[in-house]
């Protein structure tokens, strides 16, 4: 486990998966979500080299076919410490031969983690050391910890906008989309979460709070480069998900070769890229 630290945040992060599991103001509550399986078995994973689901867990690549199971490898995989000080640490995954059996590249992965007063940056810096072209995604998944029933909660978006929410029936995209007009302000319902995930694609903001309907709020998460952001939580559970991602699931009718794929980044050989975002704690 590594400890980050400044005058205002105390951080952990679990080297399996590059996992942040505590981050908190010094003196107050971690306000990330404690594992509990009979909710959800994960804290804040990193999702690679894809983000959600793959039709059958499986894609062709050049009339081979490949398993990748949901959200990909990366958060069950050890990570090496490639850098680090009291605020700031750089945390590395690379190819092997196993990962090589589901994804067919030579890649580095480094993920990056710096506080900043109140926020906490998390920063994917994703590389192609291949001779071909690489695809892949990448993307945050922390969830929060409710304290209250859900309805108790809002998440503020610090401006109004429409937006097509994209549906999703047994975790892919129906291709099918539902207009929402955002007044700033979203009252939490469970209902909202039914059929998995409130997922805005392409999004028109750039950040979103979790607060309480009293105002008081709990943290801002944001990006100025996300591709989609994923809003989610299971039935009466006691957590709340803000996914900043770079990729998304495949829609039903995904014919599953991976060049056909929507939402993916590729990379050049030698090519590099990084995107991020921030947690900010209130």
């Amino acid at each position: 486990m590594i400890v980050l630290e400044n005058d205002n945040l105390y951080a952990e992060i679990n080297l399996i998966g590059a996992e942040l599991v505590v981050l908190q103001q010094k003196g107050k509550e971690n306000v990330l979500w404690n594992p509990d399986l009979a909710f959800w078995n994960r804290t804040a994973p990193n999702l690679f080299p894809i983000v959600g689901r793959l039709v059958n867990d499986r894609y062709q690549y050049k009339d081979c076919t490949y398993e990748l199971k949901q959200h990909g490898f990366a958060r069950d995989l050890l990570f090496t410490i490639r850098a680090k000080t009291k605020s700031h640490v750089e945390l590395q995954l690379t190819d092997n031969e196993e990962t090589r059996k589901k994804y067919p590249f030579s890649f580095e992965l480094v993920v990056m983690y710096e506080l900043f007063e109140d926020q906490i940056e998390i920063s994917y810096r994703t590389s192609n050391n291949d001779d071909k072209k690489m695809p892949y995604s990448v993307g945050g998944h922390p969830g929060f910890a409710l304290n209250l029933p859900l309805d108790n909660y809002r998440l503020n978006f610090h401006s109004s906008f429409e937006a097509d929410r994209w549906l999703i029936e047994n975790t892919f995209y129906t291709g099918q989309k539902q207009p929402m007009k955002i007044d700033s302000l979203l009252n939490l319902k469970n209902k909202y979460f039914t059929n998995d995930a409130i997922v805005f694609k392409q999004p028109k903001i750039n950040q979103v709070t979790l607060e309480k309907i009293n105002k008081e709020r709990i943290v801002t998460v944001g990006s100025s480069s996300w591709d989609a952001i994923g809003l989610w939580t299971k039935q009466n559970a006691p957590f709340f998900c803000i996914e900043p991602w770079w990729g998304w699931a495949d829609s039903c009718d995904s014919t599953g070769k991976i060049e056909e794929k929507s939402g993916l980044h590729w990379l050049e050989p030698g090519q590099e890229e990084m995107v991020s975002y921030f947690i900010q704690v209130h």
